[in-house]
């Protein structure tokens, strides 16, 4: 069976969202301000972000001691190794951005010295100077969502020749994927929504955990939803 795997990085791979430590560290006050208002629903996430990331001021050498101290979940590493080695197509759809997304999937594959490539689907960020320069390159035009990362476009996109598409997250920006994918791997406020939803979800700690689901999952057939009417 063909998988396509769809992965959060933030608070999934790593144990925090690497972008809010960013900001706690190194940005002026007024980000939490603008937090608050995306929590309560008054601003999308590219606009947050357009919003936030320019209160900060940092060294390179500061922002990559901080990044570096990142952690990652242990069993990621064997996930992956075990993704390449079956043929499935694993993909990190993130909000957050490659700067610190690559870096950080560096030092959690470094065993396999480059043999694994884990495509990363986010937000841009180039350092000048001081002050960091966004973009967003998987926002496409007519976006509905407010998404700063387009997952559902990337997920529509990504999947096309899978047997069955496999969505892991935690989170806001996973819940529309919730709603297309075939298997979804939940935790924290993504698992809340799957149930409130009625969507069938497999709950996990760490990698470890599903590694375990996933195995399960390429030896299967069919796995039946508990809600067959949800898109």
């Amino acid at each position: 069976m063909r998988l396509a795997i769809f992965c959060d990085f933030d608070d999934t791979i790593t144990r925090t969202n690497v972008t809010d430590a960013v900001l706690e560290r190194f940005a002026a006050p007024a980000w939490l301000s603008i937090q608050e208002d995306w929590l309560a629903g008054k601003l999308g996430a590219r606009e947050v972000l357009e919003k936030q990331m320019p209160l900060i001021s940092t060294g390179r050498d500061e922002l990559h001691t901080l990044i570096d101290s990142i952690e990652v979940d242990p069993h990621f590493a064997d996930f992956a190794l075990y993704c390449a080695n079956e043929g499935q197509s694993l993909f990190i759809l993130s909000d957050g951005f490659d700067y610190w997304i690559k870096r950080i999937l560096r030092r959690a594959l470094s065993a396999y010295n480059g043999a694994l490539n884990v495509p990363v689907y986010a937000c841009q960020l180039t350092w000048n100077e001081d002050r960091p320069t966004i973009s967003f390159p998987y926002f496409p035009e007519g976006c509905i969502h407010g998404c700063a990362t387009c997952k559902p476009a990337l997920f529509d996109r990504l999947r096309a020749g899978a047997d069955r598409a496999v969505v892991i997250g935690d989170g806001v920006s996973d819940l529309l994927l919730a709603r297309r994918a075939d298997t979804v791997l939940a935790k924290n406020g993504l698992a809340e929504f799957c149930h409130r939803e009625e969507i069938a979800c497999h709950s996990f700690d760490n990698f470890r955990d599903i590694l375990k689901i996933i195995r399960s999952l390429d030896r299967s057939i069919h796995e039946p939803r508990k809600s067959d009417d949800v898109p």
